[in-house]
């Protein structure tokens, strides 16, 4: 029976092309991650990338770091784990340490993908993944009108057609560079992320504003302790509405239905990893909402993993696993993005050249 031999945590920098800023005074400069190392009893070694975001998870490199060698790696050592079961049990004993969801979530991938390496299973095939194409979207932040079509043209070029753009900052501003993006590429689709930034008063009237512009959908307009509002909110405008930072667990996503706050709900599998992440896709199946992946603003290996998991056909909407693109790194083994869509089939191989480069 294969076991948990060796569990580590190996901090990495890399910095992005340019910053990536939402919300009202967040701002992103450079990916510091951590590369979680899972090594089992036979030599098969899995990784996966943990974003610390203080802002959102309160996590750092360093506590990412400290959680791993302290607490999940004297917990998971010689853990016997055989099928995705055995690693989604795995997965539970780590919930027994509260919080710390990317360093949970990231171990979760390891774990996953060291399991297949072991027994010969691509991770698509271990994760079910049957779409031959992931649809894909891109994440355009905030900033001056020229900056964002700038951003726009030069993602439009790489080959994506569906854009996230952050809002929250400059209402009135911000929908007019939105008019300008929409003018400016009749293909593309676009949809907003205001980061529970809009007043619970006037959001409604903003959001069928940007609906009647041709916009799709928009992620978590109130703050996520206003439940009622948001329940309120979903009634009131004719936007679909995408729950990310209230459901970001398995418990979440209960109370969130429960209520019926949103339409579609965003998966990272940075923070719930493959294990808890199957889990939401299965609840929101059942109870008849969308699903897009996320990859919590991840490297090439993070958007990868996210890739895998979103090439399952459950997952209804464009799925935001192309930040890579944003990172000034060495790319030269990374997919080929054509006309808005990812090859299940590159995907699987770019991340398979990936880990053995790790390795």
């Amino acid at each position: 029976m294969l076991k948990v031999k060796d569990l580590r945590a190996l901090p990495f920098e890399i910095p992005l092309k340019g910053s990536l800023k939402w919300g009202r005074s967040d701002e992103l400069r450079a990916l510091k991650h951590v590369l979680i190392r899972v090594e089992l009893s036979d030599g098969s070694v899995g990784i996966a990338e943990a974003t610390p975001r203080p802002s959102i998870y309160g996590e750092t490199q360093a506590s990412i770091a400290a959680i791993v060698e302290m607490h999940l790696a004297p917990l998971l050592k010689g853990a016997a784990l055989g099928s995705f079961q055995c690693v989604a049990d795995i997965s539970a004993r780590m919930d027994l340490i509260k919080n710390n969801n990317t360093a949970k979530g990231a171990t979760d991938m390891a774990l996953h993908q060291a399991l297949c390496r072991a027994t010969g299973t691509t991770l698509v095939k271990h994760l079910g993944a049957t779409r031959e194409r992931i649809r894909l979207s891109y994440i355009v932040s905030t900033g001056e009108t020229d900056a964002v079509l700038a951003d726009v043209e030069g993602a439009y070029r790489s080959g994506l057609r569906v854009f996230k753009v952050k809002i929250g900052k400059d209402i009135a501003g911000e929908t007019e560079t939105i008019r300008g993006l929409v003018e400016r590429f009749p293909a593309a689709q676009f949809y907003v992320d205001a980061n529970q930034t809009l007043d619970e008063d006037g959001a409604a009237g903003i959001l069928n504003a940007l609906y009647d512009l041709g916009l799709i959908h928009c992620e978590e307009a109130l703050p996520v302790e206003r439940l009622r509002a948001r329940q309120a909110l979903r009634r009131e405008c004719r936007m679909p509405i995408i729950a990310d930072d209230s459901a970001f667990t398995p418990k979440d996503l209960g109370r969130e239905l429960a209520f019926d706050t949103f339409d579609i709900l965003n998966i990272k599998t940075a923070r719930t990893g493959f294990s808890a992440s199957r889990a939401m896709l299965g609840t929101c199946v059942k109870a008849g909402k969308e699903v897009m992946v996320g990859s919590q603003a991840s490297s090439l290996l993070g958007c990868l993993h996210a890739a895998a998991f979103a090439a399952q056909r459950a997952v209804t909407c464009a799925s935001e696993c192309s930040f890579f693109l944003k990172t000034d790194a060495d790319l030269s083994l990374a997919p080929t993005i054509k006309d808005g869509w990812l090859s299940l089939t590159d995907a699987e191989a770019a991340l398979e050249g990936l880990i053995e480069a790790s390795i």
